[in-house]
């Protein structure tokens, strides 16, 4: 079995989304930076790598203009954290662009489109795509990933 893996680092708000299929149904999960050690999220991590295959999609991120210095320095130190993992548990993985993934799905964000109204645009999208998971701001990106992930590698 396979599980295809979204990865969205987050400085705040980072998030491992898992959707494996099994017998037609989608087995949705999440693993939240914010809840989890990184010793907790790395054994999760390496627990489903022994259990399935996994294919990964990490989105590529960089410090932006307007981020705080400790904004910047936990976002980066996620990536090296989640690249290292991905490395260490021998997880194929991709860096895509935002830019990529919200292409496929033709999201792109409107010019005048302010930042709430885009990520309310990108949770609606989840939702209908997938009713039964629990959208939310910290974990509709990384599943999105894991969707295009799945879409992508078949």
């Amino acid at each position: 079995m396979t599980s295809y893996l979204g990865i969205d680092p987050g400085s705040s708000s980072g998030c491992i989304a898992v959707i494996t299929p099994h017998d037609g149904i989608l087995i949705k999960a999440t693993i939240e930076f914010s809840k989890y050690t990184t010793r907790e999220w790395f054994d999760e991590l390496r627990d489903l790598s022994l259990e399935n295959d996994c294919i990964a999609v990490f989105e590529k991120v960089h410090g932006m203009p307007g981020m705080g210095v400790s904004s910047v320095s936990v976002f980066m130190k996620n990536v090296g954290h989640i690249e290292m993992a991905l490395l260490a548990l021998d997880i194929p993985f991709r860096e895509i662009t935002p830019q990529t993934w919200m292409k496929y799905f033709n999201l792109k964000k409107e010019k005048d489109e302010s930042k709430p109204d885009w990520k309310r645009r990108l949770r609606e999208y989840l939702q209908r795509i997938m009713p039964d998971f629990k959208v939310k701001n910290d974990n509709a990106d990384a599943m999105l990933l894991a969707y295009y992930c799945m879409k992508t590698n078949k």
